[in-house]
Parts: C-alpha cells; structure tokens; sequence
C-alpha cells in the first residue's frame, strides 16, 4: 500500500543516509512528513520539512513540498528551496539526496537562480534548470511520465545543457500569464497570494483568492444562520500539482479532471492568505473519512483566531461541485455563450451523454437567470468575469466568481446534486431538492448539520422543534416525510393489537384535523409484505428473550424488538438487541413508553427503565433513564425456570418507513419520538463523553437508528434561524435582545425567507416610507402549536386558509396579543397520545422540557397600512416582503417558571398609531437590536478617522465595517502583481542587529499641518524627560522583521495624510529601536471633556508608549500614557485608561488580541477607546500635569487583567520582567 511504502522508504533512508552536515532525519508529527537538519560549515543548522501531500500517489505521482521554519535561515537555503520543484515521483532516499545535494550546492557559492523575474537577465540560465544525470537513480525513467509536460527536459552526461529560446520566451510568457490573472482577481476586489513555485516553470504551487465576508451583502440573519463572521475572509485556494495552466488551457483539456493537475478547496480563515504548510493541510486527504464527510460544521473558533483554512457550513459541497463541475461548465459556456445559469441546467440535463450527435439545442438554456435575488447582491458577487474579452480571462477570478455565485445562494441549490432547488417558498438555510437519493445522502451517511452542536449550544431551540413535529404529527399536518432515508420502524398495524374497537394505528379516533390533512384520501396505504409478531419467554432479571427449541432465528445483533409484559399492558418496552446465541437473545436496557396517571388527562411518558418496572415496587411513577451499561434490579419472579417466565408478543424493527402510507408514517414519527431521551438527556450524555465532537450513534442502546434519523431530519430540515433569548437555568439574567411586556412566555429570534430577505425588505421600507419617522411598525401573528412545524420550514405565506378569510387574502396580524393568542388556540382537539389507555392534549411532546402549549410570533411590517388588504380589525398584509419576522413566542406549561422581563436599555421607537401589547394589555417594549444593523441608530453621530477620510457614521452597522481594519497586503504578495519590466513596490526593510531598526527613509510629506483645523505641532514634544521603560534586551527575527514592515506601512500612512485627519503622530527621530514607539495621540473632538481640558492646561497631545514583545504578532503590544495623567475611574473618569496609565482594553491581551491587527487599527481603537463616553468621558486630572511612572503602568495592567479575567500575554514578564520581580502579589495567569 503506498502509506506503507513510504513508511518502509522513510526508514531505509533513515538508516543509511548518512551524511555530514545531515542529522535528525525523521518521520513528522502527521502522515507524509519528513523532518531533517541541515548544517552549513560553521555549525549553523536549518530544520527542513519535506510533506507528501497525498500518499495516495507515492511512490508513483506523488509530489513534494519543501519547506522550512527556521527562524534564520540564510539566504542560500531559502533560495535553495524555493527553486526545488524536480522531484515529481522521486523515492525518498532520490528525494533526499537529491535536496542536499541542492543545498550543498547553493551553500558553497554556485548560482542557483535559473530566471530572476526581479532583475536577472533570462538569456542566463544556469544548469541546474536541468536535472543532472546522477540526480536520477539507475532505474528511475524520466520518459516514464514522472516528468510533467513542461517540466525541463534531461541532457546526456556528456553534453553541455543548453535552453533553446523558446524555453526562455515560454518562461516570461508563462509569467506574464500569471501576473495577469492575478491582477485580474485584484482589480476585480479581491485579494490575492501566490505560494510555493509556479514562477519560472515550477510545477508545485498555490494561489488564493479572498475577500471578506462582510462585502458579500449577506444578511445579519443569513450570517448567524450559516456560523459566519463578517470580519472573517472567504478564501478559494487552487493547488497546481503540474504547473500553471491558464483558463484558455484548462478548457481545451480532455474531459478528464484527474488529468488537469489543479485542485480546489474554500474555507474561512482571519487573514486573507494562508501559510504554506496550512495550504498543504488543506489537501492533505484525511484517514478518518467520516470527518471529511461532515458538510456544515459550526466554525471552529480557534481555528479563526490561529489562522489556517477553517471549515466552511457548506465547504465539503463547494468544493465537490469546484472541482468536478467547475471545468465542464466552463466548457459550455465558452462554446455555446451561456451564462452560468444556462450552463448548470444544460449539464444537469445532458450529463453522461455525447453531445456530438445533439441536432438541436433548447433555447431555454440561453434565457437570462431566473433568479429574482440578483439585483441585491453586491457588484463583488454579481458580476461574471466570463462575459468580457476571451482573450483577458482568469481563471482565479472566474472560479472565484463561481464560489460566490454558489456560496451567496446557497439556499438555491441542492447541497448534494447542485440542481436549482425547485420549491414554492424562500429559505434562510441550504437543504436538498425533493429526490430521494439526495436526501438519503444528506441524512443518512452523514451529511447535514452537526445535531449534536445544536444539542449542547441551543437545547430549548432543539426541543422546540421536535415540539413542533410531534405535535404536526399527531394531527396528520406534516406536509413532508422523512422518505428516501432507509428508516426502519416498527410496523404501526402490529403496534395497537388491543381489544379496543377505536384503535387505528395508535389512535383511538380520528382526530378533527385529519379532515384537513395535506396527505389525506389523495394517497392510499401502500401494499407491503405483512408482518407478524413473534414469542419468546422474557426473563426480565438478565433481560434475555428465550425462544422454544426448534423456533427460527428472527433476530440478530443491532436489531430493535419492542413488547409489552403481561402484567404490566400499559407499557411498551423497546430494547436493542445486544448479543444472539440462539435460542437465547439479550437485549440491552429497556426503553419504556408508559402512561402516567395524573388525574388529568394522560401523558405518555417514560423514556428508560422506572425502579417499579423491575423491582416490583409501584411508588415511583417517574422513570428514570440508565446508560446502556446500567445492569437492571433483581426480577420479580421467584425462580429462573422457563415455564415460570411471562410469555411476550414481540415486534421487530422491520417495517421500511418509505412502505407505510402517511397515517402509519405520523404515527411511527410519533412513537420514535417517545423513544427519545429529553434533550437535556442528549446534552448531558455529550457532555459526559467529550462534547460535541462525540456522535449519538455512540450510544446505541439507547437510541435506535430510526429514532436518530428522525432527529436529525428534523434539525437539518429547518429552514429557518432560531436562536435563543430566553433560558431556563438562567431564568434571572437579563438580555438586550427580549422584548419586555411578555412575562410568562419564552423568546426566540426567529428570521426566514432568502438570504436577501432583509434586503428586500429594506428596499420595500425605503421605495414605500422613504422619509417616515416610524418606518416600520410590529405586529403579532398566531396559528396553532401544529402549524409551526410547517411554518419554521416554508415560511408565511396565504396559500392556504385554515380560519377562513373574512377580511381578504393576506397574512394576518393584530395589535392586540390576546388576539393572536386566541388564533393559536383554534382546530385543539385530542390527538394521538402513545400510549393504549390514555388521553392528551396534544402539542406537548412527553419529553419536552419546555411543554410548548403555544405559541405566537412578533413581525416587522412596512408602515403602509392605507396599501394592506385589511387594517381593521385585524391587519392584512399581502405583500410578503413587508413581512419579517423578528421574534417567537411560546407559552411553556412549567410550574413556578419566571424569566427576568428587565426592559432593554436601547429601544426600538415605535408608531404611537401602530403599537403591539401585551396579553394582558400591557405594553410592549422592543429592543432597538430587533432590527437589522443598518437600520440601528447610533445614540449621537460620531465621527472616525479612517485613512484619508473623515467619516460621520450614522448607523451601527457602518460603525462596525469602519472600525473593521483590514490587514496589510504581504510585500511578496504585491511584488508578484509587477512584471520584470514595472516598478515594484518599495521593499521592507532589511533586517540587520537583533532588535535594532535600519534608518527608516523618508517619504514624500503630504501638506503641512493646517492650523485651523488641530493645534498640534508636529515634532514639538521635549522626549528627554519622559520616564520611559528600559530598552528591550530581547529581539526574534519574526517580531523584527513584522515590525520593520508595521512601522514603515505606518510612518507611510502619517507621511501621506493629514495630521487633523490621523489624529496620531510617531515621530521617526524618537525611535531608536523598532520594539519601542513613541505615540502623540491629538486632535480630539472639540465638544469631548478630554479636548476642553487638554486646551484649558495648554496640552496639545497624549504621549504614549507602546512596547513590543519578542513575541509580536502573536502577542499584543503593551500600551501606556505617559502624559498627562488621567483621572481614575473611581474618581469619576473613564477613557479605559488605568490608574497607573495602562490600557484598559481587552484587545491588548491574550484573550481579546488577533494577530492579524496592525498597528494603524490599534491607535485607532486606542482612540476611540479614550474619546468613549461610555460609561464615563475619559478627563484629565486635576492640578498640574504629571507623568506616569513605568512601575504603576506594568502594576495596573496585570490587575485590570485579573479584574476581567484577561489573560496576561506569555511574553509579558520577560518583557517587564525587572518591574514584575518586585510584584510578588500579581502572578500571570
């Protein structure tokens, strides 16, 4: 097998490569590494990683990717290395000896750049372009196909090498290409990186393409729906394994995928480009399958925060359809003209057939997209590259364009065959079409949300929906089915085999909504193979089933059998069968539905085994649920004989769901559903075995299959984004998402529709109420509890009238709660209950901690209510895209519940014509965060400093995008952006002493400070008497050389802007070392206490120092003032300033820092932190102006640290560690 070749391969050359300057060779801390020390003459030594991308391929096709992350490296390694792309199917003992004899090569002085695209002369080109005769081993054959076609071809031993002129044309040819299509993505709005060797006629390589998530025009519902941040960067990463190859050049390839040498993955990551060996992880084909199968994940925190490609809540589809799909429909469009949309169902439709005898074509394929969401997505996402010049097209973009396309309308498309989803109403989150297969796919083998995430982060939202479920079930409403999902259940008909004459499939009648049913007398009961019961003797002491000698086995291992013991009629065990040695069957703890007696009207109950079921003991009515490990109680029969056992009726879990018709398909869902432990069960089981990484189908025997599948059909079929206000275990905390005036009733946020739903519905608000004060007004819709289900999933809409329509067509709404409230108590009746002997009010799913009754929703509507169908008494809207929905409502049937109905400390002004109440009159208060962000208004106008602009921000969601800096483009990433023959951006500085900066050039000075506008004089500030900290001892090459490139970005920024619009100043004369800064902060808004009482003491700035760590990015820097001294925070001040000087923001440590931030966008945030006057203005202290000293800044950074508990970054104490020494009260966490 080709790991274990590669295992034994790795070992022989562990054992005999043997080579001086050679040591440490050995395997890596995953599959396909390689690790090795390099040493140079003098003792110096490189650590070296060599990875197989994909073992699959070894030791035929497989390639290598070379890199290292020595912090020193010298420049002939790194060279070395970055040239080093000819070892395409090499073992790895060629492998080796072929790098060091690079590295040997390139460390005694030889030229090793065969084309320097920057400023070499491409007519020399050096031998080692051509791979030398003693490079290969005897039986290695280049003619073989090891060699790519564009790889350089071998020379004869006695030969000298020569390059004809071709291959140096092809080579800048091939360059230029590149570059171009790189520009493209740029020029287009998106960021680009180049990695690895694809310059120059390399083979290996990679390119990206990103853009931020917040420029895509996604909803702030859509975003929490799909787990995304707006700060984070959508990433396409291509990986080329034969050279680059152009858009004209992919597409005139064979049909064959494998044969294009180019692959495709997208993901999430908190900068724009990701590092070499994360882009190798990236393809790296994981031995665990079943991980790689998990479709839409939440966003692995950590995983942002670090860096790395993370996974995506629809990457494993978007990259499937990228690299099968993305080709051929690239094909089609280029030879026929369609546009994407034309060019997907035109390969839907012909897929597997030879076009080559197509006579005609439908012109339907060439109709513009009928999507009607196109004219609210952003520019970035709409345009096609395709359409423009034939000769200018690049592939990155394109491809990039195509990712968006799918990921922006994702809800459009089946997440499993990529086929327009053909349904009636919009969506808020992905599913799959109406096929069978396709559904089976997306629940069966893994696909779909991670329901056991759901389970540990929103219980009460989970537990609401299968509310929900049960209750439609009961009443015949669901209007789909699970099918296509290869269920098995019990069969229904063997289930109610009582003496009881109103017995039909569990229902003792028919209950008075089953006349409305979607699935009524349209669809007759299917003929399936009948189905029996079998017997056996159950001894209930080691819960075995014992059959009489000569009966045929009828169950294995895995199996379900469900009965009910003689003395005890009112209860059904369902048991997994754990182990067969016919004709002994054992079975695993019983899972119990049982009917318990209240007085009222019965419940079913009892998911486990009660103490009473088997001690014999009838005081404990409540059961109680065991593991599959719990050995049950002694029986209650004397005696193990086998004539002395009860005799039970069995049924088997035999019955394919898809067979029974619609009734028996409701029932079953009813009866898996008792089966199910409560959701705070689930949650604690996950939580007692690792969390959410662990799977229910771990716990076996105490979940069926059925059960399971039904769980998770209802999760991922939710369509919908709910999220929870409210909490039973913290009923008393307070929330400025609740709306206040509702007490008794649970909160939910609750979206729907398409991703551009809220768009819509802002367009409809400003083509409506263009300069309205109250925009908008809330209105209470109701339905009953067995209607939600339906209505989670489809949305709300009038295609059906279940109350009539007394006042027109419409979606109705009222002012008056009570009302709604009385529309979500019409059509109860009582439904199926579960148990033989027993009543229930339906819409109470037995398990549910909740004990939803009802359940009513609080919606957004366009204030027009001269244009609705009806606005008295009750007001109808027709125009579905006036309608959002913004909260649910329930009413849980618990004793003794009380939330906390605190009003919100930001409201929502309302219509005084137009104002919802409460149930019992009472007045409703609505959170201003009930509505989108770029409706929010900010409590006064403020205004930032950004670049080159002042901007005055008016709404909470520009807040947000302004102060969302992004980071700095990586000087190689422009660099590759230029031709030889074009100016290149000005190279960072070099790197020279440890911990020293070289003397920063000048840039050209923007105009001088105007003194009308600041007051600040540039370069005024007396430095010899500020008490600074020592000068720093330490000095690492990363942190050196990050803030060589920061300060000349940043002192760039100062040059060519105004001082009045930057509001900060570094002056380059005080910086004499690159980890100490010097920082003026000025300019502040004049109406801000700070600026009067900085001009009433003559202060024209805020001295701060900011100290860098050895540690930077990855660690934040220290921030401090200097001067003036600020009055505390307990005297009355604020500004996050400490009372020793120190920053108080959590930005600044290790819990709240990115290493992605540059220091532009911490001055910015610094201040913007000091002109906050929330909760208190930042002021000056009274008296004369004094200094902070070092010691109290250090002291009151670690106690504001430990006060929020901050955690203290690692670097900190080494940096500080003189002051720390005499601080023996304030240890870092």
């Amino acid at each position: 097998m080709p790991r274990k070749a590669f295992v034994a391969d790795l070992q022989e050359a562990t054992k005999a490569f043997e080579r001086i300057n050679v040591s440490r060779l050995k395997a890596g801390e995953e599959d396909g590494m390689i690790n090795f020390h390099y040493h140079i003459s003098d003792g110096d030594a490189t650590e070296i990683t060599v990875m197989v991308p994909d073992l699959g391929e070894y030791p035929e096709s497989h390639m290598y990717m070379i890199y290292t992350h020595s912090e020193t490296v010298p420049p002939p390694i790194h060279s070395a290395l970055d040239d080093m792309n000819n070892c395409l199917g090499m073992r790895v003992s060629d492998m080796m000896a072929k790098v060091v004899k690079s590295l040997d090569k390139a460390t005694a002085g030889s030229r090793h750049n065969p084309v320097d695209i920057d400023n070499g002369d491409p007519m020399q080109i050096d031998s080692d372009l051509e791979p030398e005769e003693s490079d290969e081993p005897d039986d290695y054959d280049s003619d073989a196909g090891a060699w790519s076609p564009r790889s350089p071809k071998h020379q004869s031993s006695n030969s000298a090498p020569q390059v004809r002129l071709g291959d140096r044309t092809d080579i800048l040819a091939s360059n230029a290409r590149i570059r171009k299509d790189l520009r493209f993505a740029k020029e287009a709005g998106f960021r680009v990186c180049y990695l690895g060797n694809l310059l120059n006629n390399g083979q290996d390589g990679f390119v990206t393409v990103s853009c931020r998530v917040a420029k895509l025009g996604i909803s702030d519902e859509a975003l929490q729906a799909w787990h995304l941040e707006p700060n984070q960067y959508f990433i396409l990463l291509i990986r080329y394994t034969a050279g680059y190859k152009d858009l004209d050049r992919i597409i005139g390839q064979g049909m064959s995928h494998g044969s294009i040498g180019m692959q495709m993955r997208v993901g999430l990551s908190s900068r724009y480009k990701v590092a070499i060996d994360e882009a190798i992880a990236a393809f790296t084909v994981l031995e665990d399958k079943s991980k790689s199968r998990k479709l839409m994940t939440t966003q692995d925190a950590s995983t942002s925060k670090k860096g790395g490609l993370g996974r995506l809540f629809i990457g494993k589809p978007l990259d499937d359809l990228l690299n099968d799909r993305l080709i051929p429909l690239l094909r089609y469009r280029n030879a026929m003209g369609f546009d994407w949309s034309g060019a997907e169902d035109f390969f839907n439709d012909h897929q597997g057939r030879n076009l080559d005898g197509e006579t005609a074509i439908d012109q339907k394929y060439w109709a513009e997209d009928p999507s009607n969401h196109l004219e609210t997505l952003p520019k970035l996402v709409s345009q096609d590259h395709m359409v423009g010049n034939p000769k200018e097209r690049s592939f990155p973009l394109t491809a990039m364009q195509f990712a968006l396309r799918h990921l922006v309308r994702c809800t459009e498309f089946c997440l499993v065959c990529n086929c327009k989803v053909e349904a009636d109403f919009e969506a808020l989150k992905p599913y799959v079409c109406s096929k069978p297969l396709c559904l089976y796919q997306y629940m069966s083998l893994g696909f779909g949300p991670s329901i056991e995430h759901e389970l540990i982060t929103q219980p009460h939202v989970v537990d609401l929906l299968i509310s929900f479920c049960y209750t439609s079930a009961s009443y015949r409403k669901l209007r789909s089915l699970p099918t296509g999902m290869a269920l098995v259940v019990p069969a229904p008909t063997l289930m109610t085999e009582r003496q009881n004459p109103n017995l039909v499939y569990g229902m003792r009648y028919a209950p008075h909504p089953i006349a409305d049913s979607p699935h009524q007398a349209s669809q007759k009961p299917k003929i399936v193979q009948e189905k029996t019961t079998h017997k056996a003797k159950f001894d209930r002491q080691k819960m075995e089933l014992l059959f009489h000698p000569g009966v045929a086995q009828v169950v294995y291992t895995g199996n379900w059998v469900s009965f009910v013991l003689p003395s005890l009629p009112e209860e059904r065990y369902h048991c997994r069968v754990t182990e067969v040695l016919h004709p002994t069957v054992r079975l695993a703890a019983p899972v119990v539905r049982a009917a318990k007696k209240t007085g009222k009207a019965d419940q079913p109950t009892a998911v486990g085994i009660s103490q009473r079921h088997l001690s014999g003991t009838n005081t404990a009515n409540i059961p109680t649920t065991l593991t599959p490990a719990t050995t049950p109680p002694p029986s209650i029969v004397a005696g193990n004989s086998m004539n002395q056992l009860p005799e039970v009726q069995f049924i088997v879990y035999d019955q394919n769901f898809d067979d029974l018709d619609d009734h028996e398909k409701q029932h079953s869902i009813c009866m898996l559903l008792e089966t199910l432990p409560s959701v705070q069960q689930m949650g604690d089981y996950l939580r007692s075995k690792g969390g959410q990484d662990t799977s229910l189908r771990q716990w076996a025997e105490r979940i069926s299959p059925a059960a399971l599948g039904v769980l998770r059909w209802i999760i991922a079929s939710n369509r919908s984004c709910i999220i929870q206000v409210d909490s039973l275990e913290e009923s008393n905390r307070t929330s400025e998402e609740r709306v206040s005036g509702m007490s008794g009733w649970m909160q939910f946020r609750f979206a729907q529709g398409a991703p551009d739903k809220e768009q819509r519905f802002v367009t409809s608000i400003r083509d409506t109420t263009p300069n309205a004060k109250h925009p908008t007004i809330f209105a209470w819709h109701g339905s009953p509890l067995h209607n939600w289900h339906g209505i989670v999933r489809e949305g709300l809409h009038f295609e059906k009238a279940d109350h009539g329509r007394a006042f027109g067509d419409g979606v109705y709404h009222s002012l008056q709660a009570h009302t709604s409230v009385g529309y979500s108590n019409m059509g109860y009746s009582r439904g199926y209950s579960g148990g033989e002997d027993t009543f229930s009010i339906p819409g109470e799913w037995p398990h549910s901690q909740l004990k939803i009754s009802q359940a009513i929703a609080l919606n957004e509507i366009v204030n027009a209510p001269s244009q609705f169908v009806s606005k008295s008494p009750h007001l109808v809207v027709a125009q579905l895209d006036w309608i959002q929905s913004r909260y649910l409502f329930v009413r849980c049937n618990i004793q003794g519940m009380q939330l906390q109905d605190s009003p919100p400390t930001q409201v929502y002004e309302q219509d005084p014509l137009y104002t919802p109440v409460g149930e019992k009159n009472s007045q409703i208060i609505i959170p201003v965060t009930a509505v989108s962000k770029s409706r929010r208004p900010v409590s006064q106008i403020v205004t930032i400093k950004s670049g080159n602009k002042k901007v005055k921000v008016g709404n909470a969601q520009e807040l947000e995008e302004i102060v969302m800096i992004s980071d700095d483009t990586d000087y190689e990433d422009l660099e590759i952006l230029f031709s030889d023959t074009e100016e290149k951006p000005e190279p960072l500085p070099s790197q020279s002493n440890k911990g020293k900066g070289k003397a920063l050039p000048k840039l050209p000075s923007s105009a001088k400070p105007d003194a009308s506008k600041t007051d600040f004089v540039p370069g005024s500030l007396d430095h010899k008497s500020l008490p600074l900290l020592e000068p720093p001892s330490y000095a690492t090459t990363m942190a050196t050389k990050t803030l060589q490139r920061e300060l000349t970005a940043t002192l760039k920024v100062q040059d060519t802007h105004p001082a009045y619009e930057l509001g900060w100043y570094i002056d380059r004369e005080l910086i004499n070392n690159v980890y100490q800064w010097i920082v003026e902060l000025h300019s502040f808004e004049s109406h801000l206490p700070l600026a009067e009482d900085m001009k009433s003491k003559g202060i024209k700035s805020v001295v701060m120092e900011i100290r860098f760590g050895k540690n930077y990015p990855m660690s934040p820097p220290f921030v401090r003032v200097i001067r003036p001294r600020f009055l505390s925070f307990t005297a009355g001040g604020g500004g996050h300033v400490t009372a020793g000087g120190a920053l108080c923001m959590e930005l600044l440590t290790n819990s709240g820092w990115s290493a992605v931030s540059n220091v532009e966008s911490v001055l910015l945030q610094v201040r913007l932190a000091m002109s906050s006057t929330d909760p208190k203005p930042a002021r000056l202290e009274p008296g004369n102006v004094r200094d902070y000293q070092v010691g109290e800044a250090v002291e009151a950074f670690v106690r504001a640290c430990h006060t929020h508990g901050w955690e203290v970054p690692e670097d900190f104490k080494s940096s500080h560690g003189g002051i720390m020494g005499g601080m023996p009260s304030f240890r870092l966490r």
